[in-house]
């Protein structure tokens, strides 16, 4: 191992022991997780990386171990990939930004001295200081391989064409209800009550009274005084009772009483709007940036996988039963 490559192990193993510190952790340094083209990555390194991260993705419950495993793995290839971002960083001389490393190091620092527990030493500054460069430089290097010329127009032309789900509108429908509002917590007959009221109401309406009349009359929802007009909605905007009521409804068709978390509601659709594919000339600024943004993503996972063919890892993947 060369002289950078032993002092940036050791600049990571204080960043690794502060971070072991605030967690309240401390697993034994020697033992090793994984060799990135003779970099080494210890086991403490990794199983704080899976412990904060448990903590981050999976904050109640049991987990189920086929996605635990599956999520030591996806750690696991994160700090392997880490230690291949740097050495391309460096390799492409990617300086890191003073500006905003001494920034956030000062916000970590903060924290720590909150701390009276921990004491701030030159060492832990050192080794913080190192990671923060270390992130700084990887966030420019993302951004180097991620910068994509601006596509030609048939370029983006044919995008549309291939996707064109991206670029239609969805259905749209245009109803009315009229809301009967009953307390969450009420009892049984406050709910029979109500509907018992709404299905007078459907019956009401089926003899030719005005939908807006009762709704004025007769609803609490905030759309009463236009009538129970809830103008053009897309799927989903509605509570999935009140969608499916409607989706079984024709144009100027009332519904049975439907039950809601808010009462019982009478509805009546208005008008239903077909999908509709956009014209590209409308579209033509977002189909060229989904294209752009699409081919960045598709560059950044080329550039990794490229990045792990070429080089020599080996890793310890019992640590992916037991950390």
């Amino acid at each position: 191992m060369s002289d950078v490559s032993r002092q940036i192990n050791w600049r990571r193993s204080v960043y690794v022991i502060v971070m072991c510190a605030l967690a309240g952790h401390a697993w034994a340094a020697n033992d090793e997780f994984a060799t990135v083209d003779g970099e080494r990555i210890t086991a403490q390194e990794y199983r704080l990386a899976v412990q904060s991260g448990i903590k981050k993705r999976f904050y109640h419950g049991t987990i189920p171990e086929d996605k635990l495993r599956q999520f030591r793995e996806e750690v696991g290839q994160q700090l392997v990939d880490r230690v291949l971002l740097v050495k391309e960083a460096a390799r492409r001389n990617v300086r890191a930004d003073a500006r905003v490393v001494e920034a956030q190091l000062h916000e970590y620092q903060s924290r720590l001295k909150k701390n009276d527990k921990h004491i701030v030493t030159t060492e832990m500054q050192a080794g913080l200081r190192h990671f923060l460069e270390e992130e700084n430089q990887m966030q420019q290097l993302e951004r180097i391989i991620k910068t994509v010329t601006a596509p030609e127009e048939p370029v983006v032309m044919a995008y549309y064409r291939q996707h064109p789900e991206l670029f239609t509108t969805p259905e749209r429908i245009h109803a009315s209800i009229i809301l009967l509002k009953v307390d969450p917590a009420a009892g049984a007959a406050a709910w029979n009550a109500a509907q018992q009221e709404a299905q007078q109401i459907v019956t009401r309406l089926r003899k030719g009274a005005g939908f807006a009349e009762l709704a004025r009359i007769h609803s609490g929802d905030e759309s009463a005084s236009k009538g129970g007009d809830l103008g053009f909605i897309h799927a989903g905007m509605l509570a999935e009772p009140a969608q499916q009521a409607l989706s079984k409804l024709q144009s100027a068709q009332i519904s049975e009483p439907v039950m809601l978390l808010q009462g019982v509601a009478v509805l009546r659709l208005e008008e239903r709007e077909a999908p509709k594919l956009n014209e590209f000339k409308t579209v033509a600024a977002r189909a060229r940036e989904l294209w752009q943004r699409n081919r960045a993503q598709t560059a950044w996972r080329e550039f990794i996988e490229g990045l792990r063919k070429r080089a020599d890892i080996h890793i310890n993947t019992t640590l992916y039963r037991d950390t």
